[in-house]
């Protein structure tokens, strides 16, 4: 009885494992349900002009299933039933069947196919977007990497420059945005979506990697030296401690290919790094504009230096912080909130890997916001900067009566043309540029590999100086014959600090009065630490 007992249950466990998986001839993605199918005289049942033999269905729970791939002449999956749009990785039900047909365009066929008019013509197609063993699915992307161009055989099989697809593999469908036609591949653990070489795929990351202590070491510095933490060090240390939080996520994030991370964790890791880029995005927007008012001639706000400089700070923490909070929700309200209409753009995080899952929705959520504030700072800077070269000829008119050429140093001007357009924004101009432009990623690898040394920039730019290094072995106690004479440490604290006092001033704020904020009468600051350094 026992080994009775067993047998039964073997194959009650055979069949179900049958029932969830297909046929053992047939992957799950690739079965359809014949249950609607017209049985014939011979058994055979016949189904969508195809005639399905005994031998090529079978029946589970009353439930009969058949394999078209083992019958047909030839045959391909689409993403969706025939009256249904692709929006992401879910499928819409549209009014209009005619839009919602597929065919790939002419240069995605091979030539024995370009007669026909949608995929129905010449396969039996299977509306199925399952990935075997459920792993993850990517899109290919033609119009952005080359690599992605594919072909489309007769024989159901489709070809990419490194892949060779089977039917389980992949599926094709018409995009809701523009009705292009998608190609949606399957890719398991070992497989990263990408053809590029380990070491191309890595630069990424580890150029993070390489930033983070320098980020980390600038925020540091910052908050330890009271003298250069007044408000354009404040802003800073926000700007980099967001670029510190979104770097340490996106490189663990990079650096997990084979998606591996828990889908959990996956999208919280999305969350962070769009909310910490974007807080950045406008905290680079603060210093920029900061920059813009000293030097525009504005009424000052009310109060001493220091309730100025609180004021001040508030009011960019709420713009910069809440900007960020509020977009971020917009995306956690698309993504978890029921009853959002499917048409709307979704952020979908981690549906495919950690960040958003379709390039509409990085354009929306993401590179819109960053184009604006990039925008944006550009305008700031150009204005900033013509307000400072009107500044420089005023002040060396009036130094020529004087025989003095103390403050005419164009090395200082220089070196702030240059922070202020480092600072504003020209690695992020570029990452949007290189998503935009068509191309080989290999074009834009010294761009990114910037953007992503951005904290390395930014310690040379504000960290990497004389005056720092002095106000540390001030901070720290070192100052003695061992490090530097007395009196020139004492020198050089008087020069930083009063250089410290007059960059926490306003051009038109270091007075009660009313002056012209550019009068060359006026003491002028030393431009080279006007940023706080």
């Amino acid at each position: 009885m026992p080994s009775t007992f067993s047998g039964v249950l073997a194959i009650v466990v055979v069949l179900r494992c049958v029932a969830g998986s297909g046929h053992p001839s047939c992957p799950e993605g690739l079965r359809i349900s014949l249950d609607q199918a017209e049985k014939l005289e011979d058994g055979s049942l016949y189904f969508r002009r195809q005639q399905f033999p005994r031998s090529s269905y079978w029946t589970i729970d009353n439930a009969t299933f058949g394999c078209p791939c083992n019958v047909a002449n030839a045959c391909v999956r689409t993403c969706c039933n025939g009256n249904e749009l692709l929006n992401g990785s879910r499928c819409v039900e549209v009014d209009d069947v005619t839009a919602a047909a597929v065919r790939p365009l002419d240069e995605n066929l091979e030539p024995e196919l370009k007669w026909i008019r949608v995929l129905d013509d010449a396969f039996f197609t299977i509306p199925s977007i399952l990935c075997p063993g459920g792993n993850k699915k990517y899109q290919l992307e033609p119009d952005f990497a080359p690599e992605d161009e594919f072909t489309l055989h007769s024989n159901g099989v489709l070809t990419t420059l490194s892949q060779t697809l089977t039917q389980e593999m992949y599926c094709i469908g018409s995009s809701i945005e523009d009705t292009s036609v998608v190609v949606v591949v399957c890719f398991e653990s070992e497989y990263t979506g990408s053809t590029q070489e380990p070491s191309a795929a890595l630069y990424k990351p580890v150029g993070m990697i390489l930033s983070i202590p320098f980020l980390f070491a600038t925020f540091v510095v910052y908050a330890i030296l009271p003298e250069i933490r007044n408000l354009y060090g404040k802003t800073l240390m926000c700007y980099v401690g967001c670029l510190v939080n979104a770097y340490s996520y996106l490189a663990v994030v990079q650096l997990d290919p084979e998606g591996k991370i828990p889908l959990i964790a996956c999208k919280v890791m999305a969350f962070t790094i769009h909310f910490s880029f974007l807080a950045s995005f406008f905290w680079l927007n603060v210093m920029c504009f900061d920059i813009w008012w000293t030097f525009g001639g504005f009424r000052a706000l009310r109060g001493s230096i220091k309730q100025r400089e609180r004021k001040k700070f508030f009011m960019y923490s709420i713009y910069a912080w809440g900007c960020a909070i509020l977009l971020t929700a917009v995306c956690v309200i698309m993504d978890f909130v029921p009853g959002i209409p499917d048409t709307v753009i979704r952020p979908e995080f981690g549906e495919e890997r950690c960040w958003f899952r379709t390039e509409t929705a990085k354009a929306l959520y993401f590179y819109g916001p960053m184009g604006l504030t990039v925008l944006c700072n550009i305008f700031l800077f150009v204005s900033t900067a013509i307000k400072i070269i009107r500044h420089k000829k005023d002040t060396a008119h009036h130094l020529k009566g004087t025989d003095s050429r103390r403050h005419d140093d164009n090395k200082q001007w220089f070196n702030l043309y240059l922070k202020l357009f480092i600072v504003m924004g020209i690695n992020w101009s570029m990452e949007i540029i290189s998503w935009l432009c068509q191309g080989p990623k290999s074009l834009w690898y010294i761009t990114d590999m910037g953007n992503t040394l951005q904290g390395v920039i930014i310690f040379i730019i504000f960290v990497w100086k004389e005056k720092i290094k002095r106000l540390l072995i001030k901070r720290f106690g070192c100052q003695g014959p061992n490090f530097l004479p007395r009196d020139s440490t004492r020198s050089a604290y008087h020069s930083s600090a009063s250089r410290t006092c007059t960059t926490s001033i306003p051009l038109h704020e270091e007075t009660n009065g009313t002056p012209d904020p550019l009068s060359p009468s006026r003491a002028k600051p030393s431009l080279d630490d006007s940023d706080g350094v």
